[in-house]
């Protein structure tokens, strides 16, 4: 059975997560200074969601993305709660991605205090840890 268990609660947790990160008062200027237009595709359930600097986006949008990445959403909550590195991922193949990973690779200190929170977002959400 899937982490989250529907569409719905996925752009709710992992949305809101990426909308903590736009907003925090250190790491929201760097991440929206980057101009990274990232483009998740995620299955199970299926979704897409866009971070860009102007906002997260729940569902497709005409816009060109510098970095494309596809993993489950099981994969994102395990990357979340820190029990799988991006790299690992990507060699495995859990993640694929496409575009500049080079590119995501330096916003990945950015990502700190969203790791920080992601375990209380779970007891929120009655999601495993």
């Amino acid at each position: 059975m899937a982490v989250f268990k529907d569409q719905a609660q996925m752009y709710e947790v992992l949305g809101g997560l990426w909308e903590g990160l736009l907003n925090h008062e250190v790491y929201g200027p760097k991440f929206k200074d980057a101009g990274l237009k990232i483009k998740f595709v995620v299955t199970d359930p299926a979704a897409v969601l866009w971070v860009t600097p102007q906002g997260v986006i729940r569902g497709d949008a005409d816009l060109r993305a510098d970095v494309e990445m596809t993993l489950s959403g099981d994969t994102a909550h395990s990357f979340w709660l820190k029990q799988l590195s991006l790299p690992v991922a990507l060699a495995r193949r859990s993640i694929t991605s496409k575009g500049s990973i080079n590119k995501v690779m330096q916003v990945l200190p950015m990502l700190k205090p969203l790791h920080e929170a992601y375990p209380a977002i779970c007891d929120r959400y009655g999601l495993p840890r």
